[in-house]
Order: structure tokens, then sequence, then C-alpha cells
């Protein structure tokens, strides 16, 4: 009965690990984590989840146990107990699983062998006192007892050995054990349980700070001494770079100047800003072949500004980002977001954080309007502005008529809609856009572009990449290149500069009789804007 009764869990158990990693590989996590989610919520939420379903594993146990006249004799309500005890320490031994892997259905595999393993303890125990018919002490089963899997075998065992006497576990006997001379008894085992389930919530807690896996933060392995885990930090004023350095200076100074040797052109930091975010001397070197993604990258990031990195593949566009998000952690340097430093404030800073990543990270089966709710509300939104700013929000990505659509149902480019806009949910103070218009159709992206330029003037602070220079001239005020330090430049001053470098040409020289020229195939043409170089026209086909 023991071993059929463990067994019985084992399917429960592995399909609970794999959709916890699941989360995980998928990055649907740390995007929560960074949109403002702390990890408490996060595994009471996925407590309260498996509890439910494993609720219901435990009334058709406790059904087909009493009804199949497996445990006839004994009271249902203390078999409902043992159960719930053991599916609640089975729950949290499921998480302390998740923590050691990055890959679901490996997880799974794996998830299934460790619970089955955890059993042994208790057979090595029935098989002594059976074979030697002495008693083993309490204290060996107390230890055996710390795998919860061990302890539930102990408990069937006597469920199994009351009910051949015909008893059955019932309040009165609870207490006591159906063996003579035994110490131990089911009671025992209830309370071992209890303790299993602080044990691994603790152990959850704490390997997960200092390995949090392929994305996150870790944390020093001696972080429980430190009063700043317990009291927090005191922010202090963001240290601010030297504006002295970023001042304009004119071809003559540039040219006599020793430290500007290797730069090319200087532009003015915007002093009348309030500065949002900065950064100080970052480095990331990954581990993988020691490559250096980002090389002593120092800059500041000003409020009511589009700040955007331009590079080709590889050049640490999307590490910087990450970095400042909180996915992957410096090698060196730092960054200070509103005065809070990103290697120990990460929590702090994520209240007021929105982030697009380069991929969608949207969950399947919700709708568009229930992506943007969670996400608000996730930010402590009162119910009310959320819906306004739901409609709004949906409005400025042109997705109106999808709102109620499950979002497995929408096109690549309505999913990168949807990404920009939760960037934006709760009044983010802080957006990170990684690529935001990467793989939409031009219509979408002016209309992502549009979005930013209105959100541009609420004060926010905004930081964008790209790989086409066809970003800055819609969106960025100040590109950058994060590979190495480089000044701040605008595309209005940087195109004219550097054209070939930034591949673009006069479009008077394109459309050498007039931009207004209309072709023989395309008989009404009209130019809607034209920004720096870059002319965009609708047609009337």
């Amino acid at each position: 009965m023991p071993l059929c009764m463990t067994v019985s869990w084992i399917y429960t158990v592995a399909l609970a690990v794999q959709a916890i990693v699941y989360e995980k590989e998928q990055r649907l996590k740390e995007v929560m984590k960074m949109m403002g989610l702390s990890n408490a919520v996060h595994w009471v939420a996925w407590f309260i989840t498996s509890l439910c379903v494993m609720s219901i594993t435990v009334a058709l146990l406790v059904g087909i146990l009493k009804y199949g006249k497996v445990l006839y004799y004994s009271d249902p309500l203390v078999v409902w107990l043992f159960l719930m005890a053991f599916a609640v320490v089975t729950i949290v031994f499921c998480f302390l699983i998740s923590v050691f892997f990055s890959k679901a259905k490996l997880a799974a595999a794996c998830g299934g062998i460790i619970y089955f393993l955890t059993y042994l303890p208790y057979v090595f125990i029935s098989i002594r006192e059976e074979a030697g018919s002495v008693n083993v002490s309490g204290k060996e089963k107390m230890a055996a007892s710390l795998l919860s899997t061990s302890a539930f075998g102990l408990g069937a065992r006597y469920f199994a050995i009351y009910e051949e006497e015909g008893v059955g576990v019932q309040w009165s006997n609870l207490g006591k054990s159906p063996v003579k001379g035994d110490n131990f008894n089911l009671l025992t085992v209830l309370y071992c349980m209890m303790m299993d389930t602080v044990i691994y919530a603790i152990l959850v807690w704490y390997i997960e700070a200092v390995h949090p896996g392929s994305y996150g933060l870790p944390r020093p392995w001696y972080f429980v001494c430190q009063p700043s885990y317990w009291f927090g930090h005191n922010t202090q004023a963001c240290p601010k770079m030297s504006r002295r350095t970023f001042q304009m200076m004119t071809a003559d100074e540039l040219e006599d100047a020793p430290q500007a040797q290797g730069l090319l052109a200087y532009e003015r930091e915007p002093i009348h800003l309030s500065l949002g975010v900065t950064v100080e001397n970052l480095v990331k070197v990954y581990k993988e072949g020691k490559k250096l993604a980002v090389d002593g990258l120092t800059l500041n990031l000003y409020e009511g500004q589009i700040t955007s990195f331009l590079g080709h593949n590889g050049a640490g566009k999307t590490t910087t980002m990450s970095i400042l998000t909180g996915l992957f952690p410096p090698t060196a340097g730092t960054a200070y977001i509103y005065g809070c430093d990103i290697r120990v404030d990460m929590d702090k800073i994520r209240r007021s954080l929105g982030m697009c990543p380069q991929h969608n990270v949207l969950f399947d089966r919700l709708t568009v309007n229930e992506h943007l709710w969670f996400y608000a509300r996730m930010k402590g939104m009162p119910e009310q502005e959320v819906m306004r700013e739901m409609d709004q929000l949906v409005m400025d990505v042109g997705l109106p008529t999808k709102r109620h659509c499950a979002v497995e149902t929408l096109s690549g480019g309505m999913k990168r809609k949807l990404s920009v806009a939760m960037a934006f949910a709760a009044g983010s103070r802080t957006v990170i856009l990684d690529e935001p218009t990467a793989g939409v159709d031009p219509y979408a992206r002016r209309a992502i572009w549009d979005l930013l330029i209105k959100y541009k003037k609420g004060g926010q602070t905004f930081a964008g990449t790209a790989e086409s220079r066809h970003l800055l001239d819609g969106e960025a005020q100040k590109p950058r290149d994060p590979e190495k330090t480089q000044r701040p430049r605008y595309p209005g001053f940087l195109v004219p500069r550097f054209p070939e470098s930034m591949g673009s040409r006069d479009p008077d020289t394109l459309i050498p009789r007039d931009l207004e020229t209309q072709s023989p195939w395309v008989p009404v043409s009209r130019q809607k804007s034209r920004h720096c170089n870059a002319c965009v026209y609708t047609y009337c086909l």
C-alpha cells in the first residue's frame, strides 16, 4: 500500500515541475519580475494554483480509498488530512526541484526520478523491521522523514496496519503506534511533513537567491547576514557623470584635445533635463568563450528623451538592455536608475520599470486586454484607472478589434504591438525597448513610433535598440554604440557627418526632379513626412 500510494503521485509531481520550469525557460517569470512581480508573490501564486489542482486529486483519492474498501475502517477526515498534508509538502518539494533546472522536459523527467528516490529511505526501514523483527529507532525514522516521500510511506504503513487490525486510523489513536515498542506514530508523521514544508520553503528561498539560473541577479551566499537585505538601502541621489567631458567642442578643439583622440564627434548633454539613468563603466564578459559583450560603457539617459543603441548583431545592444533590467548581472561597473543601484536595488527599480524584450514573451491563452490588465494591476494601479489605460493603449497600438482575442491567434506584428503596449502599462517611469519595431510592417512601425513620441512627453526615460538607422529617424534622439563608449549623438547631428557609415544619401539625389514626383505605375503619391534625410510617402492604390 505505501508503494502504490507513493507512485500514484509521480505523474502529478512531473507535471507540476514541468509547468514551473517552463515558465522559467520561456523567460515569462523574469519578464513578470521585470514588470514588478515580487518573488514571494510568484511562489504564492504557484502554490495556490497547484493546491487547487491537488485538492481535487486528494478528494478523489479519499473517495477511492474509502469506498473502494482500501481504507474502509479509517475516518475519512483523517485520511483527507494526511493526504492534504502530503499534497502541501509535495508542492513545495516541486518548487525545490524546479530551482535546479532551466529546461522543462529535463526537469519533468528528473523530477519524477528524484521524487521516487526520496522514497528509498522508507524502503530500507521497512526491510529492516520486517527481516530483523526489530523496531527502528524513532531518531532514524525522524531522519528519514526529512524526505517527505519517506514520511508519507511511514504514514501509509501505519494506515495499512490499523486496517489489518480492523480498527482503522481514528482521531483517538492518531498519536499511538500500532506496533508494540514503537515510539513513532502517525501524528509525528504529520508534524514531520509540516517541518519538511518549512525546510523546503527556506531552501527554495535561499538557493534561488544565490543561484537564480540562466536569468536574474545572484546574491552572495552570505546575503542573509547582510543588514541591507533585511532593512533595505538608503537610496541617495544618483551619482552623476561629469558633464565637463560632454560639452560641445569645436573642430579645432577636438583635434587639439589629447584625450579626444579616436573620438569622432561630440554633442552637448541636455543638462536642462532631469537625469534618469546613469551607466558607469559597464562591462559584461560571458563565461562561455570569454566573449566581451560590453566594454566600459558610460553614459547618461535623460527624462523626456529616447536614447537608442544602434549596432549590428553581437554589438552588445541586447546585453546592455538585459543588464539594465536585471536579466543578467554585470561583470564590472554598474548603473543607477533614479538613484537605485541595479546590483542591489533591482526589486525597487522594477516597481516603475517597463520592458519590451527582443522576442515576444506572452501568455498564449490570455487575451490582449488580460495582458494589459495583468501587468497594470501587478504594479498596483487601481482598477478604474486600469480600465481607462487599457482602452487608451489598445487604441494607441491599433488593436481595438483584437482586444478580446487570445494572443495565440494574433499575427507577429500584433504581438509586437502588444509587447510595446505592455511596457507602458501603469505609467512606467523607465521604459526599455529592445528592437520594438522588429518584424512589423511599415504601418505598424509608424504606429509604434507615434506611441513612443506621444509618451515621451510624459517625462519618462526611454532606452531602445535597433539594427537599422531607420529606427533612429523615426524614434530616437540619441543613438549610442554600447560596444565602445562613444559620445551621444542625435540623428540630425550624426547622419550628415557620416553618410556612408549610416547608409544614407540625400533624398534629393535619389529623386532628382522633385520629392513629390508621381510614378506612372502609382498615379497619386503624397509625402507624409520628412525627418533628417528619410521620407515617408503614402500612395493611393
